[in-house]
Order: C-alpha cells, then structure tokens, then sequence
C-alpha cells in the first residue's frame, strides 16, 4: 500500500522540510540495500549469530506477579495496568491525547509514524505498560532536566514535557515522516520546555556533564549494535547527574533479522546486558538485581533502572 503525502507528514509541516525527509529516506534505503547485498553475497559469514549464553532459563506461567520489583519483564501486564499508580498515568495520557487531537496536534504510534495503517493495538499495549512503568518508578518532578534518546514526538516525550520538566530529545527519524519538526512544532503550540535534536546516537551527546536529572531510552537499545549500544550508555552515564536515574526498556524478537545487530535484549542473557548496557554507563542498578525472564522463550519485553552514585 502506498502511502500519500498528505497521510505521512503532519499537515503544518512545510514543504521544503518534507523534500528534506524523502530525500534522507531515499539515501537511507540505498546504504540499505548495499548492507543487505553485501551479507547476500558473504553468505552466512556476513550474519552476526544469535548465540548469547544465558544466565538463567526463562520462566513460563503460572508465575505470581513480583509487583514489589521496579526491574521486571512485562509478562504481567494485564496485571500491572490495574494498578493505582499506573491507572492514575495511563489515564493522564489519555487526557493528554485528548488534548491534543483537539488541537490537531500529532504524536507517533509505536511504529514512529503517524501512519494509521502502522497503528497496530497489541504494541500500543505494550509501548503503554513501557511509558506507565518506567514513569510510575522515576518520580519525576516538574522542573527536572530530563533526556530522552529516541522519542521525538511520542507521547512519552510530550507527558513529562505537560508535567512540567525541560526535556531534550535526540533523535534521527528513521523513518523520514518529520517527527523531529512535528515535536518541536507541538511543543511550541503547547508552550512545553521540549526539544527534539535531529542527531545520530553515533554522535556524542550535546550536553554537558552531571546536566540531566533523569533519562529515558523506550525500546531503542536493543536495534542498535553492540558497539553503539555501548558508545550510548557511555554517553547517558557522563551526562546524567550523580544520583540522576537512568529508565530503559528493551525486548527481544526472534524474528529480527540479524544484519547489523542481535535479535534484541532480555534479562535471560545477564551477561550481555552487563557488557552493553550496564557497565559502559558506569550505572548502578536501582531496585532489585535480581531479574526474572518471564516470557514465552521467543519474544521478551522488559523495564530495568539505573542510577548514578
């Protein structure tokens, strides 16, 4: 299906940021292409195998719901979406929607686009247990710099912006659908402290040192290589402040092709979180270290916190 102009961009968005964005996308889908026949050509050797040892077998139903964890995988969700504090967020978002649909004002699905045919209900579930979590367990407080790696014109970006913290975002727009304008656009209309910055993660980030109270990564780590993965984490830990917490989220998906990354994260393989996550940060885990794998034994998705010293 083919996909208009009208239906991909957000109608404010003016014309010449559009050529923009078509023409990334076309020298994006190019690299693209000349990654994916180069590795055709190498034969299994140009594929990273997905062979991380684990630390501990993922556990299956019937399982009792850790609710006294903050790090946890989302395999209770039904259950965690009923609990006080997570109604009381996830009924402020859809406040916040609200709002904003009035305005005419746009924030992605989870897909990244504003592509209703990308709209799809079981990942809006899951990104909504994502933001509901990490926010219910990184008690914000308005005027808090935050940083967040990944979601320019989110709903996530745009709540803690409405409660009123001064938030950066560091973005690429992968998929070329003008999030990037979109949010700051939106945040000017809302009178919101919220900035996106078109950048690559590759890049360091453009903060000073100890300059953020708190920092949010929603689902990005796990399509980034090793080395990137790395390179980021580094860069969250320099920037966040001592005592500053750190909330990502994470999944694995066995069906991700396996070209320029893994099929993902999960707690199951400890090791690798350490080595990619954990370790280059300089972090801490906050709250429990112990972290239970509860999923189907394809597919993870998981909240973990870290904190400076």
């Amino acid at each position: 299906m083919k996909d208009s102009l009208k239906d991909r961009y957000p109608s404010y968005v003016p014309a010449y940021y559009r050529t923009f964005c078509l023409l990334r996308k076309i020298y994006r889908q190019t690299i693209v292409r000349i990654a994916e026949a180069r590795a055709a050509k190498q034969g299994p050797m140009g594929i990273i195998p997905d062979e991380n040892p684990r630390w501990s077998e993922p556990k299956e139903g019937p399982i009792e719901n850790p609710k006294e964890m903050i790090n946890k995988a989302a395999f209770w969700i039904d259950e965690d979406m009923q609990l006080d504090e997570i109604k009381k967020i996830s009924n402020a978002i859809d406040t916040l929607k609200a709002k904003l649909d009035s305005k005419g004002l746009l924030y992605t699905t989870t897909a990244a686009t504003f592509l209703k045919r990308m709209f799809y209900p079981r990942t809006e579930k899951t990104k909504l247990w994502e933001n509901t979590w990490t926010l219910a367990h990184s008690d914000i407080q308005p005027g808090e710099r935050v940083l967040d790696i990944g979601g320019a014109s989110t709903i996530f970006v745009y709540y803690l912006a409405s409660l009123g913290c001064s938030v950066r975002c560091i973005d690429n727009d992968w998929n070329n659908c003008g999030i990037i304008y979109n949010n700051n656009y939106v945040a000017k209309q809302m009178n919101w402290d919220l900035r996106a910055i078109d950048r690559d993660i590759s890049k360091p980030l453009p903060f000073p040192d100890n300059y953020f109270d708190k920092a949010f990564s929603i689902c990005v780590i796990e399509h980034l290589p090793s080395v990137l993965r790395r390179y980021m984490m580094k860069e969250v830990g320099r920037v966040i402040k001592p005592q500053g917490l750190v909330a990502l989220t994470t999944d694995y998906d066995h069906k991700r092709k396996v070209l320029l990354s893994d099929k993902g994260l999960r707690f199951a393989y400890r090791g690798k979180l350490e080595d990619d996550i954990i370790k280059p940060s300089g972090l801490k885990l906050h709250g429990n270290t112990e972290f239970i794998d509860a999923f189907e034994n394809e597919n993870f998705l998981g909240a973990f916190f870290l904190k400076k010293s």
